[in-house]
């Protein structure tokens, strides 16, 4: 469709060419997320429990699991978000692309020209549609 702005008739243009390459973004930033989450929670699993058994190591571990358990969390939970989004917005830009389509479609189907200003389409003058 056209370039996105809103005609002085009040018409509505969105220009599914520059969306999809957005979609595509989308969707590589929520993997690239979702793997980063995964990446970090395996590294952090893979040393253990450093902090050991001690007071000291059981104090930094009230501190530590909370935010570190949420920042996992939040990877994942954002990557869902951004992927949920970009699936809504190419959901969208199908949509927005069969309606140019059937109007388009619409359109030749129903030329209308100065000769034919009732769309009879052939049919001789005065004739009843």
């Amino acid at each position: 469709m056209a370039d996105g702005s809103q005609g002085s008739g009040g018409d509505f243009t969105v220009d599914t060419d520059k969306l999809k390459p957005a979609v595509a973004k989308l969707r590589t930033l929520a993997t690239q997320l979702k793997s980063a989450g995964r990446e970090l929670d395996d590294v952090c699993q893979s040393y253990g429990q450093p902090w050991g058994d001690d007071s000291t190591g059981k104090k930094f571990y009230d501190k530590y699991e909370g935010p570190h358990s949420q920042m996992i969390t939040a990877a994942y939970r954002s990557s869902a978000t951004l992927e949920d989004s970009a699936g809504q917005m190419g959901d969208m830009v199908t949509s927005f692309e069969k309606v140019e389509e059937t109007a388009g479609d619409e359109g030749r189907r129903l030329r209308v020209s100065a000769d034919d200003p009732h769309g009879n389409q052939g049919a001789s003058p005065g004739a009843a549609s």
